[in-house]
């Protein structure tokens, strides 16, 4: 290691984003009670692995402004570094403009940055587009030595068995509401969902990583909660399949409390539910809208047989002993305002007691957003107010209006006969 790069001082800063209820009045008293759409969320791994890979020699010093941690633009440092997804975009860009006014070097990464990369660099002296692992030295040497190139972008898949520990007490960790964290158990998805940028920004092939890594990282962790960041995992697939349940043998001896993520898109197996459980899963947040089995709950074509599929897959899950969290999807071109009913009375049917209800985004980089961006039905690029509670684009089966009464209509009746007791009975909550 060169002593110019020993010499470097980093600065790190998470961006502040607005909770997608944020701003919505109508819907005050369902935050205050249930605190769903309101609770702060463990912060993305994206800077505590930058941290990790970070030789300990640099003085590394992040600023999270979720938290209003002042930041001072006058601060000597000659990097400062900005990972950021779509709602924390224009924050990113605030801060990265104030810091090069004062000719302060800027780096941007995340998933904002590697699916919206030419409107990055208007706000970057370099951008990293896509995995951050396997160019981070390259980008501190060029720092360094003054050779800092405009675009970083790996030039071969990384082996997650190389993957660092995240260092993640560069956070302060009483600040979160939810005594838990991240842990990533693979990278890119072969599914092209609409709505999400994983495979632009991580690639089509599929990457496990290794469970004893996996478990390293859990054990290294001064929690019992934790959530795995990636819904692939749960996907129907032998290969899938058989990585979790090998990971589930290994986490039922921690007693722990995880939290998966999924689509509809799920086997129809009871007993891989169980195991499921009994490997510490307490709760899994699928996704409805982007996938074919849930838009098609979804559609207004919907067979008897279909929608009784979905209610067992439901129920199957919940009888395992998993908590089942709903994220329900509205404003698709497939949809018209029969859906706010259909939501309804699938919740009622399937015995739903939690969910939460978004309205699509048009994401930089997604077939949805590339979709939008073609019809010229973007409506602008605020995005401050990209963060699934706000309009963005021209719908199609509705009005504008149309789609935020329809949002306001089944927060409400969803939550108008629950008990928040047993709504949050798979989470541990520090209320504030």
């Amino acid at each position: 290691m060169t002593k110019q790069v020993k010499d470097l001082k980093i600065l790190c800063i998470y961006p502040h984003f607005r909770k997608f209820l944020e701003g919505h009045t109508e819907l005050d008293k369902h935050l205050k009670k249930y605190l769903v759409g309101n609770y702060t969320m463990p912060p993305s791994l994206a800077l505590p692995i930058i941290a990790a890979l970070t030789p300990e020699e640099i003085e590394l010093k992040l600023v999270d402004d979720n938290i209003k941690e002042k930041i001072d633009y006058d601060e000597k440092a000659d990097m400062v570094a900005i990972s950021c997804f779509t709602p924390q975009a224009q924050r990113a860009y605030e801060i990265a403009d104030e810091f090069r006014k004062r000719n302060t070097t800027v780096v941007l990464g995340g998933i904002h940055p590697s699916t919206a990369p030419n409107e990055a660099l208007l706000h970057a002296d370099a951008i990293c587009v896509g995995e951050v692992e396997p160019v981070w030295n390259q980008i501190l040497e060029d720092c360094a030595s003054g050779n800092l190139k405009k675009i970083y972008k790996p030039d071969k898949i990384y082996d997650l068995a190389s993957m660092p520990i995240p260092k993640r007490d560069i956070f302060k960790q009483d600040i979160y509401r939810w005594n838990a964290h991240l842990v990533l158990t693979n990278r890119g998805c072969s599914v092209r969902c609409g709505g999400c940028p994983i495979p632009e920004k991580e690639g089509t092939r599929v990457r496990l990583r290794p469970i004893d890594n996996i478990i390293e990282d859990i054990r290294s962790m001064p929690y019992k909660e934790f959530y795995f960041t990636d819904d692939t995992i749960m996907l129907p697939g032998k290969k899938y399949i058989k990585f979790i349940l090998n990971l589930m043998e290994r986490t039922r001896e921690l007693d722990v409390s995880i939290f998966v993520a999924s689509t509809m898109m799920m086997i129809s197996e009871p007993e891989f539910y169980k195991k499921l459980h009994k490997g510490g899963v307490s709760s899994m947040y699928t996704i409805f809208g982007f996938d074919r089995i849930s838009s098609k709950l979804l559609s207004p074509d919907c067979t008897p047989q279909e929608w009784q599929q979905g209610i067992d897959l439901v129920r199957m899950i919940e009888d395992a002993g998993i908590h089942f969290f709903a994220s329900f999807g509205i404003g698709f071109d497939y949809q018209d305002e029969r859906v706010f009913d259909t939501i309804l009375k699938f919740t009622d049917d399937s015995g739903i007691d939690l969910a939460e209800f978004y309205i699509i985004t048009p994401f930089p980089g997604t077939p949805l957003g590339i979709q939008m961006e073609k019809e010229n039905r973007i409506l602008h690029r605020n995005y401050n107010y990209w963060n699934h509670g706000n309009i963005v684009f021209k719908p199609q089966n509705f009005t504008e209006q149309e789609l935020m009464d329809g949002f306001y209509h089944v927060w409400k009746s969803f939550y108008s006969d629950k008990e928040e007791e047993e709504t949050l009975r798979s989470f541990t909550l520090k209320v504030q």
